[in-house]
């Protein structure tokens, strides 16, 4: 009888597992919807708003907005989303919806090697750093958000409303 009870724990447990980690998935996925519609993405051949920001560990602030053709390397650079990127930035329309959410990478750490000591935080150094986001012409974005993201998701760092 108890070897049955056990197998019965341990049945169970594994299906609660298993419904917990799709629920991760579902929520993450959902998160990180990125544009799906054509008229959303930028385009190097066609003129776009280009926001220049200036962020840090903590802050963020948009120093300018210009109209100009966006360059095919800030496209690849600021794109889709991974695990690996510990911030990222996310772009909301007037009404509060999510027009965009891109991977920054590790932006704002500078890491300086010392042999013996690669792993010690005392050879890190925060720093501010300038990056551009394009979006195209048609859409109107209301406000830019610094994320940092953990093992757990996202947390806001910041909230800016565009002018």
């Amino acid at each position: 009888m108890g070897d049955k009870l056990g197998e019965m724990v341990k049945k169970m447990y594994l299906i609660i597992c298993i419904l917990f980690a799709f629920n991760l998935i579902a929520e993450e996925a959902d998160l990180i919807k990125q544009f799906d519609r054509l008229d959303l993405k930028a385009n190097p051949q066609v003129e776009a708003k280009i926001f220049s920001i200036t962020g840090g560990v903590n802050n963020i602030s948009l120093t300018n907005v210009k109209i100009a053709k966006p360059s095919r390397q800030s496209l690849k650079k600021y794109g889709l989303i991974s695990r690996k990127d510990k911030y990222a930035i996310r772009v909301l329309n007037e009404e509060g919806n999510q027009i965009m959410l891109a991977g920054l990478g590790d932006p704002f750490t500078l890491h300086i090697d010392h042999i013996g000591y690669e792993d010690e935080a005392t050879f890190q150094a925060y720093i501010a750093q300038d990056f551009e986001i394009a979006i195209p012409v048609s859409v109107n974005a209301a406000y830019f958000i610094l994320l940092s993201q953990d093992e757990f998701g996202f947390k806001e760092i910041k909230k800016i409303k565009v002018n």
